[in-house]
């Protein structure tokens, strides 16, 4: 009788040993690096941008929510916020930092609040165009800089989202930077923005995007430095009279999310955020590079004119800002690896 009593037992306790066995290899699935995360686990990420919802980068992160949605079979959640509703791009970037499942599109000059050096890749005619500005996230400069962001609590999905070329739309003709003399420009606030229009000959004033228009109207400020695309989405054509194409910075800007909410996702995940990222930066710079003639005579239909300029006059004003800023050593750095 003992016995069967002990054969009973010891066959139930195989039984549970293996029903736990089970339902642990269920319960989580193990990535590469051990970490481990829930089976069927809920993740949500909300993207914000001050851009409309017309804009190419806009309509590019729609296609980065449904490829991610659809990847993850609906185990990630991307919800997108257009116009700031999310709030601005340093309200979320302090919001990611500190772990939330938040990211930005937004610019090196924002970034280099957190690390200083980045700013250079935002720098007045580092690149001349898209296919330039691309030349740059190859560099080591670009490499080591965006590994560190790890320590200030950031992941770059990918930094390929171009939105063109920035330009001046103002009140009065400028064709050299003689004719900046005296002007006030409106400036993001970051300083490789403030630094730069500032050697090419203009006085600044730090106002929000979305008090641009405003600020022209009640004539707080007299231009603006802005690419096509959003000259067009924000209607700044209506309050400005001129446009000089410089082209002064090639805006390339990225997608900067929570490095601490990136490392809780499963491996397959992150490598599905990483590239349904870059082919959406791809996707919006085709757009923006392929209707900037579009957006251009839109803004020309809408009443400004276009001021033939001396492009090189601007460009050796602009150089100075790289020693202002400290960027010196690695702007040569640059130029040398890219063979200039």
């Amino acid at each position: 009788m003992k016995k069967k009593v002990l054969s009973i037992l010891l066959a139930l306790t195989m039984t549970c040993s293996l029903v736990a066995c089970a339902g642990s290899s269920n319960a989580t699935t193990a990535d590469e690096n051990g970490k481990t995360a829930a089976e069927g686990e809920k993740y949500t990420l909300k993207v914000g941008t001050v851009l409309t919802e017309t804009d190419p980068v806009f309509l590019a992160l729609e296609g980065f929510k449904a490829t991610v949605e659809e990847k993850t079979e609906g185990n990630v959640t991307v919800e997108l916020y257009s116009g700031a509703q999310l709030g601005s791009d340093e309200d979320v970037l302090e919001q990611a930092k500190v772990g939330a499942g938040v990211g930005i599109i937004t610019d090196p000059g924002r970034m280099s609040n957190y690390i200083s050096d980045f700013g250079i890749l935002g720098g007045p005619y580092l690149a001349d165009d898209y296919e330039g500005a691309l030349e740059l996230m190859e560099t080591s400069v670009y490499k080591d800089l965006a590994d560190q962001f790890s320590e200030s609590g950031f992941k770059i999905l990918s930094f390929n989202y171009y939105q063109g070329s920035r330009n001046l739309y103002t009140k009065s003709p400028v064709a050299t930077p003689e004719d900046l003399k005296g002007l006030r420009i409106r400036s993001s606030g970051s300083d490789v923005v403030t630094k730069s229009l500032e050697a090419m000959g203009a006085n600044t004033t730090v106002l929000p995007w979305s008090e641009a228009y405003q600020g022209l109207q009640q004539k707080v400020i007299e231009g603006v430095e802005v690419h096509n695309s959003a000259a067009v989405g924000s209607s700044i054509y209506e309050v400005t009279e001129y446009v000089s194409l410089t082209g002064h910075f090639q805006l390339l800007t990225g997608l900067v999310i929570s490095d601490s909410w990136f490392q809780k996702l499963p491996d397959q995940y992150r490598t599905i955020l990483i590239e349904a990222s870059y082919e959406a930066g791809k996707n919006a710079s085709n757009e923006v590079i392929g209707k900037d003639e579009e957006f251009l005579q839109k803004c020309i239909d809408g009443g400004v004119e276009v001021v033939e300029i001396d492009k090189d006059a601007f460009k050796e004003a602009a150089e100075s800002a790289y020693d202002v800023l400290g960027y010196r050593e690695l702007k040569d750095k640059i130029d040398k690896e890219l063979g200039r």
